[in-house]
């Protein structure tokens, strides 16, 4: 496989996987909250798995269509000493340059993030180890929070001891560990990287606050559903933190992109009981089912072709226009298009099936087979429109003296 047929091939991949996610963040970003008060924050939170799922499911290979019969004729060969070489300059791979611009951009925002990173890891000044898992800063702000992707940490403020109460204190490291034992850390690494890959969609980092909100709000309830009787120690230990000043990509911490407002009403209202969360659940696992599905058979199908009882055979053929890049470079390649034949033999539509190298010569194929003429299909005495596949070779060696 070529670069041509690369970059073609991950154009396509972005143009699926961009209108698939797209779709499933609209429609996390309208359920969320309704979820959430019919059935906690923790179900709304795992709402956002409709994201990767139905992403990924649109690259899985494509369903099959029932067998349509499309008849072959004959292989057309186009050489550059029979076909007028075409006289343009060789012409911008369009695929080529829309995949570089994509990478480039890509590589632009992982590089953002990881500046982010690094500024607000610095921010923290020396860290000095108070446990196992567990270092304390010089800093104040944004703290405490959990860095780390594959061994996270729990990083508390300089003032911890002085600022805190011991049981706020117990509570601020529940959370931040509740965090790390339910792979918070992980998911925002994940939503981090789909904001690089899919850069040029601004939908996708406008969502990127409602699901840091989500992660928190889901945390917060999970902390309050094992220490009931501490809501308010829990909200006097959210308004003494001192917030965060710039974002933190990769990790979890309590201020910055967190309304305080909202995570406070929580701890005001009854916790949704066990089963309305395991309703909330079975209705989320059938969605996230319903949506991968739909993704994936929302694929364009891919038929299989048999061979036809009556073939239609071609009239009038004009040799397609050679590449004049591709003959200067004696490229060979072949086009497989499938053509519309009107009931009077013209082509009204035709498209390219696959062709190999992708890039070259499928516009000298296209522009030739629209000006073709074939003997309509006959059924029952009349000639009825009927679609047909044409290899059309593009060879640098002498034409075969058997071809029509």
């Amino acid at each position: 496989m070529n670069p041509a047929e690369i970059a073609q091939g991950i154009n396509f991949a972005l143009l699926e996987t961009t209108i698939a996610s797209t779709a499933s963040l609209l429609l996390v970003l309208f359920m969320r909250r309704r979820l959430r008060t019919a059935f906690g924050a923790s179900v709304a939170y795992a709402a956002w798995l409709l994201v990767p799922i139905a992403t990924i499911a649109v690259l899985l290979p494509a369903p099959a269509a029932g067998t349509v019969s499309i008849p072959v004729v004959y292989t057309f060969v186009a050489q550059p000493i029979q076909a007028v070489i075409a006289g343009a300059e060789p012409g911008i791979n369009v695929a080529t340059w829309l995949c570089s611009a994509w990478f480039l951009g890509a590589t632009a925002m992982l590089m953002h993030f990881i500046r982010q990173q690094r500024r607000f890891r610095t921010s923290l000044g020396r860290l000095f180890v108070r446990e196992a898992d567990v270092l304390q800063a010089d800093a104040v702000a944004g703290l405490p929070a959990a860095l780390g992707v594959f061994n996270p940490v729990i990083v508390l403020p300089k003032d911890f001891d002085t600022r805190y109460s011991a049981e706020q204190r117990a509570l601020m490291l529940d959370h931040e560990r509740s965090h790390i034992r339910h792979g918070d850390l992980q998911a925002n690494a994940g939503f981090l990287l789909l904001r690089c890959l899919f850069w040029f969609n601004p939908l996708l980092h406008v969502a990127a606050r409602a699901f840091r909100h989500d992660q928190e709000l889901a945390c917060d309830q999970r902390v309050i559903a094992r220490n009931p009787e501490s809501r308010r120690a829990y909200g006097e230990a959210m308004f003494r933190t001192q917030l965060a000043t710039q974002a933190l990509p990769l990790g979890c911490h309590w201020g910055f992109t967190h309304p305080l407002k909202e995570r406070i009403e929580m701890l005001k209202t009854n916790l949704p009981t066990r089963a309305r969360r395991a309703v909330g659940a079975s209705l989320l696992a059938m969605s996230v089912l319903l949506v991968g599905t739909t993704a994936w058979a929302a694929q364009p199908t891919q038929p299989r072709m048999t061979s036809a009882a009556e073939p239609v055979k071609g009239v009038t053929m004009t040799p397609p226009a050679y590449p004049k890049d591709a003959a200067d470079q004696k490229l060979e390649g072949t086009v497989m298009l499938i053509v519309n034949v009107a009931a009077d033999g013209t082509v009204s539509k035709a498209v390219v099936e696959r062709a190999t190298p992708a890039g070259v010569f499928e516009t000298a194929a296209m522009e030739a087979v629209m000006k073709w003429r074939f003997n309509p299909m006959m059924k029952g005495g009349k000639a009825v429109a009927s679609r047909v596949r044409v290899p059309v070779d593009f060879r640098m060696d002498d034409p075969d003296p058997k071809q029509g």
